[in-house]
């Protein structure tokens, strides 16, 4: 009789699966390094945005202002007689960092006044109010009879809707500011003019308009030109 000898089946030991303990912490290293660079790139695109921001409203708020210094000019030696001289009506002083002139006031009982802007470097653009006058060389201006039109960027921080200030506009990139340097400069042109007002039939020609310039003193670039076309001068 065969007697079949039972041998006990070994089975192979199966690994043990799932997580370990250095899986986790690499997963854990790998996530903390993703989030941070999420949170710097998040915190990048908010710095832009707000420098953007604060740019193109200071942008807007210099823009405006030097458009309405260009609108006061234009009643530079409005109803002052042609008889009176150029440098009574209008004058360039202070080496250029400073501009006056004289205008006939709406008030019939005022007479004649005026009016003016002032660069203060690394302040911004400053006006005048009106004041009465008879020439414009003696008159003058105390600092608490003057208002800011434009800043610089040291020195203007850009209002927001509600009227406050933006905390942080130091060191802005790119924002259009007034700059130190910047002078005003007469000069007669013959084209200042528009549709050819200018009487050119005549020899020599006559009463060129006179054109006033913000510009830089080395002359490398200038914020404004504007036309006074109440002021002219013979040649």
């Amino acid at each position: 009789m065969n007697m079949h000898i039972r041998r006990p089946v070994v089975r192979a030991r199966r690994h043990q699966t799932g997580q370990t303990l250095i899986s986790m912490m690499i997963g854990l290293v790998i996530s903390l390094i993703t989030i941070s660079a999420m949170l710097v790139l998040y915190k990048t695109m908010i710095e832009v945005s707000a420098n953007a921001s604060r740019s193109a409203l200071r942008d807007g708020q210099v823009s405006a202002a030097l458009l309405a210094a260009q609108m006061d000019l234009q009643s530079a030696g409005f109803g002052v007689p042609a008889a009176d001289a150029l440098s009574s009506r209008f004058g360039v002083r202070e080496s250029g960092k400073e501009v006056v002139w004289r205008y006939k006031a709406e008030l019939a009982d005022v007479g004649f006044v005026c009016s003016g802007l002032r660069l203060v470097d690394n302040e911004g653009l400053y006006r005048f109010t009106p004041k009465a006058c008879s020439d414009v060389a003696g008159v003058n201006w105390a600092v608490g009879e003057r208002e800011l039109l434009a800043g610089s960027a040291a020195f203007f921080t850009p209002v927001q809707k509600d009227g406050s200030a933006y905390a942080g506009g130091e060191g802005e990139i790119g924002a259009m500011s007034l700059a130190a340097g910047y002078v005003f400069a007469l000069k007669a042109e013959r084209q200042c003019l528009p549709f050819m007002q200018q009487d050119f039939s005549t020899s020599p020609m006559a009463l060129p308009g006179q054109q006033l310039v913000m510009e830089q003193a080395d002359g490398a670039g200038h914020l404004f030109q504007a036309c006074l076309p109440n002021l002219a001068v013979s040649t």
